[in-house]
């Protein structure tokens, strides 16, 4: 009888080892491989590194989805409030990790690439997305995420009104350059110092910006952003100056700038035509990219109708 009940004993106490066991093993498969049974009923959880990626993200209507973001991502406003994993190009993962999330979605610079095996190691889906920094790199930049988020149909729709708004803003361009023939001649700063300017070159989303409305950078020489010496751009003699927003902070950095030893004796050094740009707009492939045209637009139409008042007074006094 004794030994019955211990044999009953021992045989429930295996039992019990081997339930914890295989506990153990789901979690710790859990853990290190992407819980591909859960996100089928549960919405992903989704970190987002680069400013683009998450307003792309908001703008499919998968805001909700997100539980952090990489510094850099401040719009819309709902993701301004998240919690922030430090800048995209240097995360951490264990910050990201902390976060529990089931998927990552970056910029193509997201790193460091170490950190990213480590967090796709831990079973988390990181996907980057590598477009060229142009409308097409934009339109692919959507659907790309479109399909990732089961949002397709979504990304189409807003893909169609980003064309849409493009279109209207290259309209209302070219009216205003209707009765002036000579291109607008720009530069974009990001930087400048005693070496000269770093200026945003091809390959870059103020060059997508001036090639759709036929405005030419004169740091189109330079591959990304590189600088630009004083005697080129003396040389080049651009007509406006668009500067990322982080340099103009106030009027005096303005002024600065205007003065600047390599712009002072240009046309918009002379004229002071530099302005400011949110960097979201001017630097990534934003949604808002008609925003950023306008804004270009805008500035480069100052330009048009101080030359234009300079050629009428000339006409005149030729007669």
């Amino acid at each position: 009888m004794m030994l019955q009940k211990a044999h009953s004993l021992l045989s429930i106490a295996v039992k019990a080892l081997c339930t914890a066991m295989v506990g153990w093993s789901l979690f710790a498969v859990g853990a290190f491989s992407a819980p591909l049974d859960e996100t089928q009923t549960a919405s992903p959880r989704i970190v987002t590194a680069g400013g683009s990626i998450t307003e792309i993200v908001f703008a499919l209507g998968r805001g909700d989805w997100v539980i952090a973001t990489d510094s850099t991502s401040m719009y819309p406003k709902e993701a301004a409030s998240l919690t922030k994993l430090g800048y995209f190009r240097q995360l951490s993962t264990e910050g990201v990790l902390a976060q529990q999330p089931t998927m990552l979605l970056g910029a193509e610079a997201t790193g460091p690439s170490v950190a990213l095996e480590q967090i796709a190691h831990a079973g988390v889906e990181v996907t980057t997305f590598n477009v060229d920094k142009n409308l097409s790199g934009l339109k692919r930049l959507v659907l790309d995420i479109g399909e990732k988020l089961s949002a397709s149909d979504n990304a189409v729709t807003l893909v169609h009104d980003i064309e849409k708004k493009v279109d209207q803003q290259k309209a209302r361009y070219a009216d205003k350059t209707l009765a002036f023939n000579t291109p607008i001649k720009a530069l974009f700063v990001v930087a400048n110092n005693d070496r000269g300017i770093t200026v945003a070159g091809k390959n870059t989303v103020p060059q997508a910006l001036f090639d759709t409305l036929g405005i030419v950078n004169i740091g189109s020489a330079v591959e990304g952003y590189k600088v630009m010496s004083a005697e080129s751009v003396l040389m080049q003699n651009p007509d406006i100056v668009i500067a990322a927003g982080h340099m103009l902070r106030g009027k005096s950095a303005k002024d600065a700038l205007c003065t600047h030893h390599a712009l002072a004796a240009t046309f918009a050094g002379i004229h002071c035509l530099v302005e400011a740009m949110d960097s979201s707009i001017s630097l990534g492939l934003s949604p808002r990219f008609d925003v950023a045209l306008q804004r270009v637009a805008e500035h480069a139409g100052k330009a048009i109708e101080i030359k234009q008042t300079q050629n009428a007074a000339n006409s005149r006094t030729s007669q």
